[in-house]
């Protein structure tokens, strides 16, 4: 029985995190994100993945992913996280995605859930079954101007 559970809870566990298609690193993604887990948002990218965050111009790779979302956990907690309107289109080893995000996360220091609406587009390579990302890019309308 114990290696029945045991067996069942690397299944569960492995299908979390398997990139084995371009919708499970998407899934993944979000698993990390909703789990504020640096490492598992790290290993969605390639070493020498452009990564266009909200905090900066441009990061490459792994580390700069992670520092970026480092800075975002330091400050916020997520509490839920989800896409919309979503599209892909896949061409060989290469896939592309984009739609809309919104995240509900409340201040670390304290405060009230503060709604994040935006934008995100990406694209993903299968490397010999693994897909990952190559670049991504994530956005948010500026706010309007104020009224006169």
């Amino acid at each position: 029985m114990k290696r029945l559970l045991l067996l069942l809870i690397c299944l569960v566990s492995t299908s979390v995190y398997s990139n084995d298609s371009p919708v499970a690193l998407q899934e993944a993604f979000m698993t990390a994100l909703r789990a504020s887990d640096l490492d598992g948002l790290a290993a969605c990218y390639t070493a020498d993945a452009t990564n266009f965050a909200l905090d900066s111009m441009m990061g490459n790779g792994p580390a700069a992913v992670r520092e970026s979302w480092r800075g975002f956990f330091a400050d916020f907690s997520v509490l839920d996280a989800s896409l919309s309107n979503q599209h892909m289109e896949m061409s060989g080893n290469l896939a592309a995605a984009w739609g809309l995000f919104h995240f509900t996360v409340e201040p670390v220091e304290g405060g009230d859930p503060i709604e994040l609406h935006g934008r995100y587009m990406d694209v993903a390579k299968n490397f010999d079954g693994t897909w990952l990302y190559v670049a991504d890019h994530v956005s948010m309308p500026l706010p309007p101007p104020p009224e006169e």
